[in-house]
């Protein structure tokens, strides 16, 4: 699900006569906006080549998710490819490299691939970029948009990738391989754990220049399937968390390192939520006094196998665990404003990081009142606030509103009788402030609820009125 604003990619899209593709579905996890969106683009493949690429997306892509995390985290991603022709098949190759092979082994090529795919970027031969981004941004904006990482295969035979902001490989028997680890650069933002020069050299989840084990960024780990706090063998300065090769950061063919799985995974929590919806998904009607049931749902992402963890609390107090569906008998609540909070988080040993549990700690918030129904936990977004409480005098309520919406606040008594109303229409985004004179209107002490309301959708607070 991605988390940036796209406007960019318009409008460079726009200067770039962006066009429309045939874009496949390779993989559907569930919609666009709840997953993370994987795109796989064809760079150097003819038009009647492009089943080739699809078989290559295939290679890749069966890999990639039979590699931790990846293969525990499945159900988090759509994947999808856009299959771009170009004039002329293939990579170029300029043999401009200091470590080029011999022309005889990889020839001079200059084809008029779609992204200008090239090796012997930046002096390094094995360096297989794509030398347009305005043109991949274009083809992105005009047939996914809402991606959130974005492959480059391009269709050579030999040795190459490259993971900045777009990840690249090559077609060569290593390509699943080198995919992996350049994802590992794009999607996790990692360092490579070999020795890349010091231009490369800086703080990342699995490169640091502190060298105290107690203080180093992974020091859950340390002790732990062999990580430590060890030197780059260029550079005394650097550390890493294994050595040895040890990790697909440092060679491939060997799984990622404990410190690299838990970086992605955080990735991963950060694009997209665990929790797909909730039920009531929308306000509910007031409940009942006679025993009627009313069910709470959560459809969650479960990683394989599932380490989410569902707490249910009713007032604060727990009365359900792992479990996705509770049943509340409306009989058995009191004419006062109850809160029902689900709490999911993921209790996946594969991350240690000390602040997962304070940021992917996921909550759905409803209230229950037998006066004004069930509320719509969307409307948690408004940052509802109501203060004092216990109030003497003023009642104030701020809010804060994400787009234009129709508002009202009004004030019940706990028998359902209404004795305040406040109501603006066609409200602007920004922050709000209605203030109640409680002293004035003679409300008398004793408890009270206050219904927010977005575009129909209502909210309840209680409030108590004291002397």
């Amino acid at each position: 699900m991605r988390k940036i604003v796209v406007t960019i990619f318009l409008m460079v899209a726009c200067a770039c006569q962006g066009q429309v593709f045939p874009t496949d579905t390779v993989v559907k996890k569930g919609a666009l906006n709840k997953r993370i969106n994987f795109v796989y683009l064809s760079d150097g493949y003819l038009a009647g080549e492009l089943n080739t690429f699809a078989t290559d997306v295939t290679t890749i892509n069966n890999k990639l998710f039979l590699t931790t995390p990846f293969k525990e985290y499945i159900n988090y991603f759509n994947i999808f490819q856009v299959r771009v022709p170009s004039a002329e098949s293939g990579a170029k190759h300029a043999h401009s490299a200091s470590d080029c092979p011999d022309v005889s082994v990889q020839p001079v090529s200059d084809p008029k691939n779609y992204f200008g795919s090239r090796f012997d970027y930046g002096g390094i031969h094995r360096l297989l970029v794509p030398d347009s981004n305005a043109k991949i941004n274009s083809v992105l904006a005009s047939n996914l948009p809402n991606y959130d990482q974005a492959f480059i295969i391009a269709h050579s035979a030999f040795y190459g990738g490259s993971g900045g902001v777009y990840a690249t490989s090559s077609t060569d028997p290593s390509s699943a391989e080198v995919a992996i680890h350049e994802l590992g650069h794009s999607f996790g933002k990692l360092a490579d754990e070999y020795w890349a020069g010091s231009q490369y050299a800086m703080e990342k989840p699995n490169m640091t220049a502190e060298s105290n084990p107690a203080l180093v960024k992974w020091k859950n780990w340390v002790g732990l399937n062999n990580v430590g706090v060890f030197p780059y063998s260029g550079s005394a300065s650097w550390f890493r968390p294994v050595q040895g090769n040890r990790c697909k950061m440092e060679v491939l063919g060997v799984p990622f390192c404990s410190v690299c799985v838990e970086a992605m995974i955080e990735r991963i929590h950060t694009l997209v939520s665990p929790i797909d919806k909730v039920t009531p998904a929308v306000a509910a009607v007031p409940l009942n006094l006679d025993g009627s049931q009313y069910g709470f749902k959560l459809d969650l992402i479960a990683p394989v196998p599932n380490t989410l963890k569902v707490t249910w609390k009713l007032d604060g107090n727990q009365i359900a665990t792992n479990t996705d569906t509770i049943t509340i008998n409306g009989a058995n609540l009191s004419v006062a404003n109850h809160t029902l909070v689900a709490t999911v988080i993921d209790t996946s040993l594969l991350s240690k990081a000390d602040n997962h549990i304070a940021i992917h700690t996921y909550n759905t918030q409803w209230n229950i009142s037998r006066v004004t129904g069930i509320s719509d936990p969307q409307l948690f977004k408004a940052n509802l606030q109501v203060f004092p409480n216990p109030a003497v005098r003023d009642i104030t309520v701020k809010y804060e509103l994400e787009k234009k919406a129709n508002v009202s606040v009004e004030f019940f008594t706990v028998d359902g009788k209404r004795i305040s109303r406040y109501e603006q229409k066609g409200q602007l985004p920004g922050r709000y402030t209605y203030t109640l004179d409680a002293k004035r209107m003679r409300i008398s002490p004793g408890m009270y609820f206050v219904v927010f309301a977005i575009n129909g959708s209502r909210l309840t607070k209680e409030v108590i009125k004291i002397e």
